[in-house]
């Protein structure tokens, strides 16, 4: 029986095998390549949309910058803003200030010089009344001095 076996049956059912290996070497050949294409579109679509999020995202990054950016902004103007009016306000103050100052130094100058006036009127006054008093005691003097030579 082994025999039977190697008979011209086994040709056929041999060559019906190689057959069939090589149509299934075939199918699963073109199965892959079949598998290899819808893979390299399925990458690519997803490079694409990996792509796509990335552009997305660095635009929303980008529209987040410069919102925050415009943010920060408005908020420097406005710090600088307050820091004007605080410099202002300020300068007004140092300005009342010394007004107030200029305005004390005036009165006071005044009255100082008003002092001064007094100090020297008064001066003035016994000065002339010293000098009245001396010519006075000097004519009384030359007057007792007449007065005795007459009566020698």
């Amino acid at each position: 029986m082994g025999n039977s076996m190697n008979g011209p049956g086994n040709t056929v059912d041999e060559i019906r095998y190689r057959s069939y290996m090589t149509q299934l070497e075939r199918d699963q050949d073109a199965t892959i390549k079949e598998k290899e294409t819808e893979h390299r579109e399925k990458l690519g679509k997803l490079m694409e949309s990996r792509g796509k999020q990335l552009e997305d995202m660095q635009k929303d990054y980008e529209v987040r910058i410069s919102a925050e950016a415009e943010s920060l902004d408005r908020k420097l103007e406005s710090v600088r803003e307050r820091n004007r009016e605080q410099v202002q306000q300020e300068q007004a103050a140092g300005e009342l200030e010394t007004s107030k100052v200029r305005e004390q130094y005036v009165k006071k100058i005044e009255q100082e010089k008003k002092t001064g006036e007094d100090q020297i009127t008064r001066l003035q006054s016994y000065y002339k009344k010293a000098s009245e008093e001396l010519q006075n005691q000097f004519e009384k003097e030359k007057q007792k001095t007449l007065q005795k030579g007459k009566i020698t």
